[in-house]
């Protein structure tokens, strides 16, 4: 198994502390202290941990129950549907996995899910979840917050205005392309096929990736794009293509001008 588990009487040693950080996690947040008790005393928390290197889920595996990251990190692994590129970003305590694709018809994790460092877990069952769901209204109302703004997070990038440099209709396909708009991302691209997805030939790619490594905006390989905070980068560009020459679209040799 590349998850261990371990059983605790959490109810029995429930302390302050440990109070204050199942109020930290995603969907507790708001919950009394009389509310909570009752959740640990009658639910059965199955606490988990993963050491460094281990995978927790993998893209495709059916998801039973939430799994509430209390402490450590993760890398989060999103494939291409043709297998050929990816993404990967941090995931950080405290977070929740599972919840997008917990309940409807695409019941499989959409990412994999590798630990960083050893981390400690909680999983919930589904029947857990959904008993909270009925009997907790802070926790239901927590849950349509998340699902919510994962539905508009997804949805907004697809209505912001086009894109009339090449450098930033490549960071709007980044932008489309990660779970958050936020921290260190990883592109496992080659150039060539960030080509095919923009319509332009690999030079032109190459020569706004470079424009924008020498800005600093991100770091530039042959098969990977680097971002330490993609916050920064969506900041940064906004003064960038106001004061910075950017590259001219290809309106030659067969190329779609933009």
């Amino acid at each position: 198994m590349f998850i261990r588990r371990f059983r605790c009487n959490f109810a029995a040693a429930m302390t302050k502390s440990m109070y204050n950080t199942m109020l930290e996690l995603p969907l507790f947040q708001g919950l009394g202290q009389n509310d909570l008790t009752r959740i640990v005393e009658s639910t059965h928390l199955d606490f988990r941990s993963a050491m460094n290197g281990r995978t927790l889920f993998r893209q495709g595996d059916l998801c039973e129950g939430l799994t509430f990251v209390i402490e450590g990190s993760f890398t989060v692994i999103t494939t291409s549907a043709d297998g050929t590129w990816q993404v990967e970003e941090m995931l950080e305590a405290p977070a929740v996995i599972g919840l997008d694709v917990l309940y409807g018809s695409q019941r499989t994790y959409r990412r994999t899910y590798v630990a960083r460092q050893t981390s400690r877990l909680v999983f919930l069952t589904k029947q857990s979840v959904s008993a909270f769901i009925r009997f907790f209204d802070v926790f239901r109302i927590n849950v349509m917050n998340m699902l919510t703004t994962q539905a508009v997070r997804t949805d907004a990038p697809h209505w912001l205005p086009g894109e009339k440099t090449l450098e930033g209709r490549i960071v709007h396909f980044l932008l489309t392309h990660v779970s958050r708009p936020a921290g260190p991302k990883r592109f496992l691209i080659s150039q060539h096929q960030l080509g095919r997805y923009l319509g332009v030939a690999p030079r032109y790619i190459s020569a706004a990736l470079h424009n924008m490594h020498e800005h600093k905006l991100l770091r530039a390989e042959r098969r990977a794009i680097e971002v330490d905070a993609f916050e920064n980068l969506l900041r940064d560009f906004r003064y960038f293509k106001n004061e910075i020459p950017q590259s001219e679209p290809p309106t030659e040799d067969g190329m779609l001008p933009f």
